[in-house]
């Protein structure tokens, strides 16, 4: 008995200094040896020995808690304890502490900048008071296509009939060039503004910081020029001056006062409406005529106001049943024509609300990829600390005591994938911000604010239950008398329920990658398919560069002309210059461009609004050349032609074989109504199609028509050069600057990066959704190498037996390769399934390509079969090379 109290005096004293139950379960099992083999000289069997043995210890972890109480610890001083515990193991296993923090750290960050991207855009509320009764009115073309503009009459007349709105906006999105000012001195430069009517702010609930916003009189015809600036024009071009309500400014070199400043971060900008693609600094009064017939050009956006309790379902019936007196009443403009309404955030985001919301799905796969490996890691790691668990059980600790433990240990490797995920989420944000398309919403004010951090704290939280709870509940599953005994170690880790736990682990991470992948494979196949489409144009060394031309010395169309013909000379004889060209809307410029209709002269004319329609560009016949578009037949307009208006157009092939099937259309007269006075024009030449606003259309017909038939005050350069078109740049802003000192230039671009910003939505969904995927799979990947790697450590004995009983190299092989292949094939038949329903959802964002193509489908699962091969094949060698005598050796 001398030797018991010996041994309880020394664990009493341990006990005392708070020691933890880790750094002591060798010693405690060698006492523990000591007094079983004390029992047994005593006489009694050994197994009796053990029990008493253990009994003798009494309850370690009810006696050490007891004492806290006495202290005043309670159950946060319990808490801490653990804390302080699993700290110190974390800290000892730097490898799997790092492997962990890293997977968790990975998937969390990803789910926290792709989250901060969907709070911004689709749950952030609007910055307009009431943003939920804002919404804006969109015409209908009678080829279907959405969210065209309305006329000014239409407009007006939306206003006096409807009574579902508070009020009703137009604005109209220009360009205007500001030239230095006696305050500023700044040079000049473009400009984006708004023509508004004087409800606009109203409607959307802003108001000025100083001055005052647009009022109905400013509106009027023979008003006085004022504006209304932005905040950040204020700042740039006014320095932010208190004072500088009633200063003056020269728009297009007219005197205009400004009236009022808006508040910071105020934006209006209906993206695909823009012709700059960038949000306006100045709004200006717009004139619009009180009375008189229905006017058939269609300028305006509008954006209204519901009155309270007003659904949109009956504004959009309201305003509908207008757009059916607009069309009784003036067939002649809306024959055919239709209406919608889309809310505030609609317009905004809808149509990119379906590819945040799969990427965000795809991230919480990632997520639940990197759970699944934490949990496969902390199910090896519990069958490691096997030992100091029945330990502890032994001694007293109950089922529930040892299962906070490890979950504690679990929340504090999720506390730090946390912290690390923020950090990686910080540089995600930025990173997509760099990334994101030039037509999406502005990324740059997105970041980890309070909802995006209470959500990343939410969601490591319920990561470390989600990876933790399991392993724990398994690693208390124990037998205490088997892994007391000598050899028992590893009998845990390798029980039936252990094992399906970690190959249910490893399918779920395999079927998960797999729907990821599939749906990479898809994307990554519709934009290759996308890339390939042909423009109709060689884009390759050519610069585009928009002048807009104002002022008193652009007043008249002769002046205008003259202007342009001066400088495609000049930039024509400039080294390194093979063809240059002009055009007003270039193709994929923010969806920009003009369209009316036309009539054929010798037919019978078409009934009210049945006239067909084409698309209209103004170029030069430098424009072609430049453009690298094909001259199919006929001819070239002529340099006289590009002087003066002699009548003549070019038309595109799917102009000639929709209106002129079976026809020669050289020598044919057609009415284009675009002039204040349209006149039949010749037709002279016909070109190569080409898409204009996006290479999705279908090709459209379409007539070009030489500058001085229809003049506008603003061209788009073409250049094509003989090296690096960007490297032009410098000498052609000369050139033009020696023709005109205060002409601004903007937009200066490559074609190629027009192409390149026409595809980067495509680029954005396939690559962020690429990355996820490729991450998911490596994480798949290791977690099929940690538990085939695991296992052959726990059949170590057995392998040397097969091989010392005389089985191959190649056999040992098979078998564990088998193994893995088994796992993965349930993975992936499994996945394949989700697959199915995940890429059917995301068939919107393909082109080109089914949501269930073959090839795609077997060529990813052949990719993640081979993936998983590989993880499986490295611990299978390993298993070829055991020694038979050190493995029969193994844990005895």
């Amino acid at each position: 008995m001398s030797l018991f109290k010996t041994i309880s005096a020394r664990l009493h004293g341990l006990l005392q200094r708070e020691a933890v139950i880790g750094d002591i379960d060798e010693e405690m099992r060698l006492h523990l040896q000591m007094v079983m083999e004390e029992n047994v000289e005593r006489g009694m069997p050994p197994e009796e020995a053990r029990r008493a043995a253990l009994r003798s210890f009494g309850n370690l972890d009810k006696n050490r808690e007891r004492a806290w109480e006495v202290r005043g610890g309670g159950v946060i001083e319990a808490f801490l304890q653990d804390v302080r515990y699993g700290a110190r193991l974390l800290a000892r296993h730097r490898g799997f502490t790092a492997v962990a923090v890293l997977t968790l750290g990975l998937g969390i960050g990803a789910n926290t900048a792709i989250f901060s991207v969907v709070n911004e855009l689709l749950l952030r509320p609007l910055p307009f008071p009431g943003a939920e009764r804002i919404v804006m009115l969109w015409e209908v073309n009678p080829e279907g296509r959405e969210q065209n503009n309305t006329s000014s009459s239409n407009f007006r007349g939306w206003r006096e009939q409807s009574s579902v709105f508070e009020s009703l906006a137009a604005f109209t999105d220009q360009r205007v060039n500001l030239t230095g000012d006696r305050h500023s001195g700044g040079e000049p430069e473009e400009v984006p503004i708004q023509l508004a009517t004087p409800e606009l702010f109203r409607v959307l609930g802003v108001k000025p910081i100083l001055g005052r916003d647009l009022r109905p009189e400013d509106a009027l015809p023979d008003a006085p020029n004022v504006a209304v600036v932005s905040h950040g024009f204020w700042q740039r071009r006014l320095a932010g001056d208190p004072q500088a309500i009633g200063r003056s400014i020269l728009l297009n070199g007219r005197p205009t006062t400004v009236v009022g400043v808006l508040p910071p971060g105020f934006q209006w900008h209906i993206r695909h409406r823009s012709v700059s693609g960038r949000p306006a600094d100045i709004w200006l009064a717009i004139t619009l005529p009180t009375e008189g017939p229905a006017a058939s050009g269609r300028f305006l956006s509008v954006v209204g106001r519901l009155k309270p309790g007003v659904s949109y379902a009956e504004a959009e019936a309201e305003v509908k049943a207008i757009r059916a007196r607009f069309e009784r009443d003036f067939p002649d403009t809306n024959k055919n024509w239709n209406a919608q309404i889309l809310p505030l955030r609609e317009q905004f985001v809808g149509n990119v609300r379906p590819a945040l919301l799969i990427l965000l799905g795809a991230v919480g796969f990632v997520l639940l990829i990197a759970c699944a490996n934490v949990a496969n890691l902390l199910l090896s790691r519990a069958a490691a600390r096997e030992k100091e668990i029945v330990l502890r059980t032994a001694l007293g600790a109950g089922r529930l005591r040892v299962v906070r433990q490890l979950l504690t240990e679990s929340l504090l490797l999720a506390g730090l994938g946390c912290l690390l995920g923020l950090v990686i989420a910080g540089w995600g944000v930025r990173a997509l911000a760099a990334i994101s398309p030039r037509d999406l919403v502005n990324l740059q004010g997105v970041g980890l604010d309070l909802p995006v951090l209470v959500l990343t704290v939410a969601v490591s939280l319920v990561t470390g239950i989600v990876f933790g709870l399991a392993p724990a509940l398994e690693a208390t599953r124990l037998d205490l008398n088997e892994s007391l005994k000598e050899g028992g170690k590893g009998a845990g880790g390798q029980s039936a329920r252990g094992k399906r736990m970690r190959s249910a682990l490893v399918v779920a991470e395999v079927a998960l990658a797999l729907v990821l992948l599939a749906g990479a494979g898809l994307l990554v196949k519709s934009f290759a398919r996308l890339q390939a489409v042909d423009p109709g144009f060689e884009a390759d060394n050519v610069l585009t560069l928009v002048v807009p031309l104002a002022g008193e010395k652009y007043q008249d169309d002769r002046q205008i002309v003259a202007f342009f013909r001066a400088a495609t000379q000049r930039i024509g004889a400039l080294p390194g210059v093979r063809a240059v060209g002009i055009v007003n809307y270039l193709p994929f410029y923010g969806g920009q461009g003009t369209g009316t209709d036309f009539t054929v002269e010798g037919r019978p004319a078409p009934a009210p609004g049945e006239a067909p329609a084409t698309e209209v560009r103004i170029v030069d016949p430098g424009y072609f050349p430049a453009m690298g578009i094909p001259l199919l037949r006929g001819r070239n307009f002529t340099d006289f032609e590009a002087g003066e208006a002699r009548h003549v157009v070019l038309v595109n092939e799917a102009m000639a074989r929709q209106h002129f099937p079976g026809e020669n259309p050289i020598g044919k007269r057609i009415t284009v109504n675009m002039a204040f006075e349209p006149v039949p024009t010749e037709i002279v030449g016909i070109v190569g199609d080409v898409k204009h606003e996006s290479l999705l259309e279908e090709r459209l017909p379409a007539v070009y028509m030489p500058l001085p038939e229809v003049v506008f005050s603003f061209m788009t350069f073409v250049i094509r050069t003989t090296g690096d078109p960007a490297d032009m740049a410098p000498s052609v802003r000369r050139t033009l600057r020696a023709i005109d000192p205060n002409q601004p230039v903007s937009a200066v671009r490559t074609m190629n990066k027009v192409m390149a910003d026409t595809l980067s939505r495509a680029r954005f969904n396939t690559l962020l959704l690429g990355l996820f995927a490729g991450l998911a799979t490596l994480l798949s990947a290791i977690g099929i190498f940690g538990v085939m790697n695991y296992s052959v450590t726990l059949r170590t004995r057995e392998i040397g037996l097969r091989i010392a009983l005389g089985a191959q190299p190649r056999e040992v092989l098979r078998l564990i390769l088998k193994q893995g292949f088994l796992l993965t094939s349930i993975g992936v038949g499994i996945g394949l399934a989700g697959a199915l329903a995940l890429t059917r959802v995301m068939s919107g964002l393909l082109f080109g390509v089914g949501s269930t193509d073959p090839a795609t489908f077997a060529a990813i699962v052949l990719l993640l079969t081979l993936v998983s091969l590989i993880a499986c094949y490295i611990p299978a060698r390993r298993a070829t090379r055991v020694d038979p005598l050190a493995a029969l050796r193994y844990d005895r």
